[in-house]
């Protein structure tokens, strides 16, 4: 029988909990980072579509996946397994992701439009992969502790994942696309697709594994799902949340998406790009760690907010500062890395908007609030790919530059 417990009645998480809940994001990124940087770049430079082609798919196939995170949300909720609700999905999505993160980056023996159809039926493929296992990654928490502090650090454990994660992402992946291509982009891209998806199985399979589910939820709790759309409607708190999701994927993930672009012919300087890339993600996880501190004492929302000015003052100031600086492009990045003091505020604040649905209706929707969530990131990420990839077409960005002679001269370099 349990001895040491805390005021909630449960056993206080150990640091292996939140190291193993951390490696969930880690192993994320090595798809979705994979994804979100290099996709455009691949399928333009390497695949061979047009930027416009590119962009309408990107849009079609992000709001998709979109509305298929409520579609997994109420599967979760609805799931009452003696392994928990949200577990069994992720040791489940994870395979689908491996295998669909493989496929993306897999240059097909044909063309014309079936190979437009092979892009849309694998980067789809994927998204719903990604959402499988993501939508009740994000929501562990909420199971696995009561303690509103052991939540913050759980959410910031997760972030530091993402942003050490990118690190390493941005740090490898052209040295592994040339060093598995010889010459070859297409093969260089599959197989590194291959190898990083294959190291984030195992990572996925430990957070299932050791995230204990320990807070049950009856099915009588739960409630219908008209009824749970019309509380989410309702809670104005959980809105504002989800807002602050789509807007501060849109410029995260907005940035992320032109940055190699913008490196290779804006700056024309590729020597620097890895340092770039991942500078502000430097910074980031160096400052994550007191993340939490900061949410308990001044409140999630007002870290949110001023987190969001930062980056976005940044955006604006390499907008009309001297941008093809190598010294500016710098001090910038480390600028907009202090934005990640935000880390676990905005799983935190659905987590806030959850309980109060539970106080005042007696109902705990949190699969669907958090598929929700997912729902508004990845249409802030559809919006940004698409819209900015439109922007570089009406430009003249036409695909008309080879990556491999920037890639061999970034490497070498």
């Amino acid at each position: 029988m349990e001895t040491n417990v805390n005021k909630f009645g449960m056993a206080p998480l150990k640091p292996i909990n939140y190291f193993v809940y951390g490696l969930g994001n880690f192993a994320s990124q090595l798809s979705w980072t994979m994804v979100s940087t290099y996709l455009s770049i691949f399928y333009t430079d390497v695949f061979g579509l047009g930027t416009g082609a590119v962009a309408l798919l990107m849009l079609i196939a992000k709001v998709w996946d979109g509305i298929n995170d409520p579609m997994m949300g109420t599967i979760m909720e609805r799931t009452h397994t003696k392994h928990g609700r949200f577990r069994p999905y992720i040791v489940v999505g994870a395979i689908f992701l491996v295998i669909f993160t493989v496929l993306t980056f897999t240059v097909p023996g044909f063309g014309g439009p079936a190979k437009l159809a092979y892009a849309y039926i694998t980067y789809i493929g994927l998204g719903m992969s990604y959402t499988m296992t993501n939508v009740p990654y994000l929501a562990l928490p909420m199971v696995m502790t009561r303690d509103p502090k052991e939540i913050n650090k759980l959410n910031a454990a997760q972030m530091m994942g993402m942003t050490i994660g990118q690190i390493i992402l941005n740090l490898f992946v052209l040295n592994l696309v040339k060093w598995f291509g010889h010459g070859d982009e297409a093969a260089g891209y599959h197989s590194t697709a291959i190898l990083l998806a294959l190291v984030a199985l195992p990572m996925f399979w430990a957070v299932a594994g050791l995230s204990k589910e320990r807070i049950d939820v009856k099915k009588s709790e739960q409630g219908s799902i008209i009824e749970g759309l019309k509380l989410i409607a309702k809670n104005k708190n959980l809105v504002c949340a989800l807002l602050y999701s789509l807007m501060n994927m849109f410029g995260m993930l907005g940035r992320i998406s032109v940055a190699v672009f913008f490196y290779m012919h804006c700056v024309q300087d590729m020597r620097f790009i890895t340092v770039f890339m991942m500078m502000q993600m430097i910074v980031g996880t160096l400052v994550m760690p007191i993340a939490p501190k900061l949410c308990m004492k001044y409140g999630k929302r007002n870290v949110a907010i001023v987190s969001m000015l930062i980056q976005g003052i940044s955006l604006i100031v390499i907008f009309f500062g001297p941008s093809t600086s190598i010294p500016f492009n710098f001090v910038m990045m480390i600028i907009y890395g202090f934005g990640y003091i935000a880390g676990p505020s905005g799983s935190g604040m659905i987590v806030d908007a959850v309980d109060d649905f539970d106080l005042k209706y007696g109902y705990r929707n949190d699969g669907m609030a958090f598929s929700f969530s997912g729902m508004a990131t990845k249409i802030g990420t559809a919006l940004a790919n698409s819209i900015f990839l439109l922007i570089m077409g009406k430009y003249g960005y036409d695909n008309m530059f080879s990556l491999k002679a920037q890639l061999e001269g970034a490497v070498d370099a």
